[in-house]
């Protein structure tokens, strides 16, 4: 025979006020997300980079790479020694001009993978209005990511002539208008004014 409930025989109540233990907590518009989990960013595809933006940053970063490089290299190189084979159909290119081209690969690789990692724009590209993005989802790339791709564009393209040449014409045909060091770091490169700056937290 069942006996009725004695006073103060209450069934369990959850305490006013408090969150339910599952699901996702009130308010969140977005769904419940995993402490330090990376926020969402709108896609880029949307707003990529033109080819010309591209092609004219690269321009304006060449140039001023090679100026840096040439002055840097002043005091290797000898301009006026040219030794070539008594057959005169070899040509040996003089030790200081080695020095300008290794001088060359690491002030470019210097240069895009820091000022990349740090605002996503080398000076071309803020110049142009255009700056580099995770792929995934727009947002900023990191350390490791910028330092992938500066590698793959300058080292490789830098002492591969035939390398750069496919890398760089990749973004021709490619669907994201991606060149081979974006693929290689998982970045494109967008328009700067589509949406709000992924970097302005940095």
């Amino acid at each position: 025979m069942t006996q009725p409930p004695q006073p103060g025989d209450q069934p369990w109540q959850q305490p006013p006020g408090q969150p339910p233990p599952y699901g996702t907590p009130p308010g969140d518009p977005y769904g419940w997300r995993p402490y330090g989990e990376v926020p969402a960013y709108p896609d880029p595809a949307a707003g990529l980079a033109s080819r010309w933006a591209r092609l004219g940053a690269a321009i304006v970063d060449g140039i001023l790479l090679s100026a840096a490089t040439a002055l840097l290299s002043l005091p290797f190189i000898d301009w006026g020694r040219v030794v070539r084979a008594p057959d005169a159909d070899t040509v040996y290119v003089p030790t200081g001009q080695w020095a300008a081209t290794l001088i060359g690969v690491v002030l470019a690789l210097l240069y895009f993978w820091l000022l990349h990692a740090r605002w996503g724009q080398t000076l071309g590209k803020r110049l142009l209005g255009i700056r580099v993005v995770r792929a995934v989802d727009g947002g900023p790339v990191d350390n490791s990511q910028a330092l992938l791709r500066a590698a793959v564009y300058t080292v490789l393209g830098g002492f591969c002539s035939c390398f750069f040449l496919i890398d760089v014409a990749w973004i021709l045909w490619d669907r994201r208008r991606q060149a081979l060091h974006d693929k290689a770091a998982r970045t494109v490169v967008e328009r700067a004014g589509a949406r709000p700056d992924p970097y302005a937290g940095r």
